[in-house]
């Protein structure tokens, strides 16, 4: 399968829509791609996806014509993730861990699950214009 602008416009793109005050003290939405850079912004937020759609499509075609590797969204994770933190959070963690009897990986995954439950990202998939 050839991959054209149907395609990539079709693909489940992480889509984060905010809203923001401007100096006047008027609200305004912004839309973004987490993929690759591109915005889109408007009055609401269903102004500010369209206009992002928009702007998608340019991207594409300019990244088709110059030939350059479009971004695909991540679809399939490992569910290992590995980071630094200070030690003594760290010892901190492990502290707490043990207070419930748990390892430090079970310990800390509960924690990024109760904090996702909490504030968890628009994701909607992206609509070319026509």
């Amino acid at each position: 399968m050839a991959k054209d602008i149907n395609y990539y416009l079709d693909l489940p793109y992480t889509i984060v829509v905010k809203k923001d005050k401007d100096n006047n003290d008027m609200y305004h939405y912004y839309a973004r791609v987490l993929e690759f850079p591109c915005l889109g912004d408007g009055d609401t937020p269903q102004e500010a996806l369209e206009c992002l759609n928009i702007h998608m499509k340019m991207v594409i075609e300019a990244y088709l014509k110059d030939g350059l590797p479009i971004p695909e969204p991540q679809t399939e994770y490992s569910g290992n993730i590995n980071i630094r933190v200070d030690p003594e959070l760290h010892a901190r963690l492990v502290e707490e861990a043990s207070v419930y009897d748990m390892s430090l990986n079970k310990y800390t995954s509960l924690i990024l699950e109760r904090r996702r439950s909490f504030q968890v990202p628009v994701k909607k998939k992206a609509v070319a214009s026509k």
